[in-house]
Order: structure tokens, then sequence, then C-alpha cells
């Protein structure tokens, strides 16, 4: 897949992780959001995985395997929802935030380094 069509898959799929996760805080209940975003997080690491790294240098390629990990956690945050105990339900939001702030540092470093070559 070339770099063009993942990153249209990444941004549909981010787009929806972004729909399922703010339609709760506006109080709408709805049973099979948790499915919508699990199918957001499951694309983004597909988008991730099939991404090719811009450059082939050791920061770059360890750039693009951190922003793989991010997607990671985007779907432990969605298995989260899926566990029937209380705790880790509510635990889905910590995973969700700790795999944006690693993409978006990821992301920004990525962006730096390929104007730089």
């Amino acid at each position: 897949m070339n770099e063009k069509n993942s990153g249209l898959l990444l941004c549909i799929a981010m787009l929806v992780m972004l729909g399922a996760a703010l339609v709760p805080i506006f109080g709408v209940k709805l049973p099979w959001l948790r499915y919508v975003f699990a199918g957001g997080a499951v694309l983004t690491l597909i988008a991730q995985v099939l991404t090719p790294a811009p450059a082939n240098t050791l920061r770059v390629r360890r750039l693009a395997r951190i922003n793989v990990w991010a997607a990671v956690l985007y779907c432990v945050a969605a298995a989260c929802l899926f566990i029937n105990d209380a705790a880790m339900q509510r635990s889905w939001i910590a995973f969700l935030l700790a795999g944006a702030v690693i993409q978006i540092y990821a992301t920004l470093m990525l962006a730096k380094l390929t104007k730089k070559a």
C-alpha cells in the first residue's frame, strides 16, 4: 500500500475513533459504539503497519514503530470496552490518551526529520 492510501485509511480510522469516543461525552448511550471504536482502532493499526517509513534512517524507522505502538494502545483501549469490569471499562480513556500522546510526539518528530532530509 502506498503512502497516500495508507494516509487516507489512517485519517478515516482516526475520525471513526474520534466520533465513537466523543458521542458518549454528550450523554448519548449507544451500545454499538464500542464496536465502531474497535473497528477504528483495528483500521488504525492496519494503516500504521502498512505505512512505509518515509526515510531509511534508524531514527525514522524507530518513530514509525512508535506510531504502530500507539495503534496497539488504541486496540487495548477498545478491548477494555468489552471487558465486563467497571474499572476496566473506565480505563479505556487512559489507553486512548496514552496512544494519542505517543502518536502526536512520533508524528511531529517524523515531520521534522523528513523536512530536514
